[in-house]
């Protein structure tokens, strides 16, 4: 999970081939080692490093295009190759120029070889390779700029009786894209102005109780009650005795199946159209398939959906088999409009097992009921039960078109 939940990516690295990969990709580990000690919080910067690089005469790929797209900064490494390259400057660079402004302070760069004259943006911060220090404390400086332009949601540290819950509600949180607070995990004897400190610049806050006494997270409450801001009570006790006078809802209880979705939902409601998604951020396709039977219709199809303008989901490494395991998926639903289960060589007790669990996943949480669904079938089985509501069909490319234009997703 990036720094800045919002983007897929903290920073974009834009570099010319010509002057070698080695000590890029040095020099970019220790940032992202130095900038994760100086940033607040446990979650480490996310890089865009092209795996490939771009040569002379090269475009920017649909990948480049999307990173930088969804890249909150921009770090380029300047040099005489870099300056020379139009995919550097009139694709890359520019590219980012155009979505935040020629002269944006979102703009890093080092000059890595000498030049002539000044950088290509010479209003930010440019540094010389050796001036890390200076280079990560302008970074650090802007991504907190940034994060705090973001929801803040507090969750509170409980007694060790409910840390596993608290972190089963951090995650979900995070496949929603807030920024959690606080940013020290606080314990029995943590300062009162600390607590405080983050509270108050939190937006909301979440307090998770058992049947047992908890002196932290009865302090942690008190102070946000004091502070006036909404605090959402989540408990293992059904006979929950709190309320917040400003939700005098009932307490969400955890032994509900359907906890989570109470709890997003009331979370939502609370904080309104501060919470409608950003326009910049990308709505994405997953595929679900059969890893080692199916991978190469599963290549073709992320093909035809990026021709056809859709941001596909990279398969993660190791892929895990959706029919084993579709928990792993859970976080990357979260993020997609829509689902396609890619089926061709697999067995059908494979595909009518990622069927029934898919669907009761989406019968489990309102969010993903939410999701447009699609199988590709290479073949169609000999026995195939007709499409439910919001799901797709797709035999050939032709029918990908009311697919993407249901989950609203490419052009």
């Amino acid at each position: 999970m990036p720094f800045l939940p919002k983007y897929d990516f903290d920073i974009f690295i834009s570099h010319a081939h010509a002057d070698g990969r080695e000590w890029v990709d040095r020099f970019c580990a220790e940032l992202v080692s130095a900038l994760h000690s100086r940033l607040p919080g446990r979650d480490k910067p996310e890089i865009f490093l092209d795996e490939h690089g771009l040569r002379a005469g090269d475009h920017v790929d649909s990948t480049v295009a999307g990173g930088i797209k969804r890249s909150a900064l921009f770090l380029a490494f300047i040099s005489p190759q870099y300056l020379a390259s139009p995919p550097c400057m009139r694709d890359e660079l520019e590219s980012f120029q155009n979505i935040h402004g020629a002269a944006s302070d979102r703009i890093f760069q080092v000059i890595r070889v000498p030049i002539d004259g000044k950088p290509p943006v010479s209003e930010s911060l440019w540094v010389q390779p050796d001036e890390k220090g200076r280079l990560v404390e302008g970074l650090a400086a802007r991504l907190i700029r940034l994060r705090r332009e973001l929801v803040q949601l507090y969750i509170a540290w409980p007694g060790r009786a409910a840390e596993k819950d608290r972190s089963r509600i951090e995650s979900e949180f995070k496949a929603q894209k807030f920024v959690i607070r606080p940013n020290i995990a606080f314990n029995n004897h943590s300062r009162e102005e600390d607590i405080r400190s983050e509270l108050a610049d939190s937006n909301l806050s979440i307090h998770i109780f058992t049947s047992e006494a908890d002196p932290l997270a009865e302090r942690q409450y008190g102070i946000a009650r004091e502070l006036g801001k909404p605090a959402l009570v989540v408990t293992r006790n059904p006979e929950e005795p709190r309320s917040h006078h400003l939700d005098p809802s009932p307490a969400i209880y955890l032994g509900d199946p359907n906890a989570m979705s109470h709890l997003i939902e009331r979370v939502n409601g609370h904080l309104g159209p501060s919470r409608v998604p950003p326009a910049e951020s990308e709505r994405r396709v997953l595929l679900l398939y059969k890893p080692d039977q199916d991978w190469r219709y599963a290549d073709d199809l992320t093909q035809m959906l990026r021709d056809h303008g859709a941001e596909v989901f990279p398969p993660g490494d190791p892929y895990p088999d959706p029919f084993l395991n579709l928990d792993a998926y859970v976080d990357d639903l979260r993020l997609s409009a829509g689902v396609v289960v890619c089926w061709g060589d697999a067995s059908v007790e494979w595909l009518d097992g990622v069927d029934r669990k898919l669907s009761v996943l989406r019968m489990r949480d309102k969010q993903l009921g939410q999701l447009t669904r699609a199988k590709y079938l290479v073949e169609p089985p000999v026995k195939q039960r007709p499409p439910g509501r919001n799901e797709f069909v797709i035999r050939r490319e032709d029918d990908l078109s009311a697919f993407l234009k249901a989950a609203g997703v490419g052009g």
